[in-house]
C-alpha cells in the first residue's frame, strides 16, 4: 500500500500516513520538543497518523452474504461420472415381487391409519352431539329458572306494595 495524506491538513505541509506494513515511528526520550504547544500538535498528528483511513461509505462493499443463483455464469456445477461397478453409480435393484410386496405393505399401513383416524373422528362427532344435547338441556333449565325468579320478584314487589298501604 502506498502512503496517503489526510483529507484536511492542519498546516501548510502534509503528513504522510504510513501504510499497514510500515511500522509507526516511536518518539525517543532524547527527542523532546522545546515547547508544549508544538508537543500537543505533534501528539495530535501522531494520533491521526496511527489510525488507518476508512474508505468513503459509497465505495465500501456490503458485509452481508452475497447469494448467487445457480444459473449465474460464475457458478460451476460438477456432474461426476462414476464407473458402472462403483457403488455410488448403482441404484437399488428390486424385483417386481419385492415392489408389489412393499406396495401392499404400504397400502395396508395407510388403510389402518385411515381406520384409526376415522374412529377418532366418529368419537369426536359423538362427543359433540352429547355436548349439544347437554347445552340444550341447560338452556331449557336456565329459561325455567329465569321464569321462576321473575315470578318471585313480582310476588315480592306486590307483597311489599300491599304491606306499605
Amino acid at each position: 500500500m502506498a502512503t496517503t495524506t489526510p483529507s484536511q491538513p492542519t498546516s501548510s505541509d502534509t503528513i504522510p500516513l504510513p501504510s499497514i506494513a510500515d511500522p509507526l515511528p516511536r518518539p525517543t526520550p532524547d527527542s523532546t520538543p522545546s515547547s508544549t504547544v508544538s508537543s500537543d500538535n505533534e501528539h495530535a498528528r501522531m494520533g491521526r497518523a496511527s489510525l488507518p483511513s476508512r474508505p468513503k461509505l459509497s465505495s465500501r462493499h456490503a458485509s452481508s452474504t452475497n447469494i448467487v443463483p445457480l444459473t449465474h455464469p460464475s457458478v460451476e456445477t460438477r456432474h461426476e461420472a462414476y464407473p458402472p461397478d462403483d457403488a455410488r453409480a448403482m441404484s437399488p435393484r428390486r424385483s417386481s415381487e419385492e415392489t408389489a410386496k412393499i406396495g401392499q405393505e404400504t397400502r395396508v399401513a395407510v388403510q389402518e391409519h385411515a381406520r384409526v383416524l376415522q374412529s377418532g373422528l366418529s368419537a369426536l362427532a359423538e362427543r359433540i352431539e352429547t355436548v349439544k344435547a347437554d347445552h340444550d338441556k341447560l338452556e331449557k333449565q336456565n329459561v325455567a329458572l329465569q321464569d321462576y325468579i321473575g315470578g318471585l320478584t313480582r310476588s315480592m314487589s306486590s307483597t311489599s306494595i300491599k304491606a306499605k298501604k
